[in-house]
């Protein structure tokens, strides 16, 4: 497993200019972690509506990469997020999802059924051109680059550990903050789309 916290490190350090959105426990990291918050939306108010909002951006910033920071529990909660993601196929989405194997919403007891989802093959299935599934810190950072610069949709499975007792609560500002703060970044350079 990887450490939750080393893996949206290493994914803040390549970012570049991307907009990113979060949501649920990787936003909770995400909001202390990002060197970027100007170009960060954050999902606090609808969370399992991730990949919708990426897809958006995405579609309308067609010049700028969008990543996207969820967790298997808001995944489950919209899987035809996936499928809308993968039928659109903007190029420029690269689709994380934060496999959360320490358990943390149920106090650290798995749900049998739900840790038999291969989240993978559901993006596959789904319409995403490049799909990646990573168990191991090392080997997802030798490969990130070419993660963050190849064609997509692209989607990421990683299956992480969170430390309970060094977890941040939610970033201060609300969602719709967050957002006005994303047009104000992106508005300077003629890049946002009315």
């Amino acid at each position: 497993m990887i450490p939750a916290r080393e893996a949206l490190q290493a994914i803040s350090r390549l970012r570049g200019d991307a907009v990113a959105v979060a949501t649920t426990t990787p936003l909770r990291l995400w909001g202390e972690l990002s060197q970027r918050r100007d170009l960060d939306a954050d999902l606090s108010d609808c969370m399992d509506k991730a990949s919708s909002l990426g897809l958006g951006l995405a579609l309308a910033q067609p010049d700028r990469q969008v990543i996207v920071l969820d967790s298997d529990t808001a995944v489950r909660a919209n899987l035809a997020g996936l499928a809308t993601v993968g039928g659109a196929a903007p190029p420029n989405m690269v689709h994380f999802v934060l496999e959360d194997k320490t358990h943390l919403p149920t106090d650290g007891m798995p749900i049998t059924p739900l840790e038999k989802l291969d989240y993978k093959r559901l993006a596959e299935e789904s319409g995403y051109r490049r799909v990646f599934g990573f168990d191991n810190l090392e080997e997802m950072v030798l490969t990130l680059e070419d993660v963050l610069e190849g064609l997509g949709p692209t989607f990421v499975s990683l299956q992480v550990a969170y430390d309970d007792a060094s977890l941040p609560g939610y970033p201060s500002r609300r969602m719709g903050e967050s957002m006005a703060e994303v047009r104000r970044a992106l508005a300077p350079s003629g890049e946002l789309r009315p």
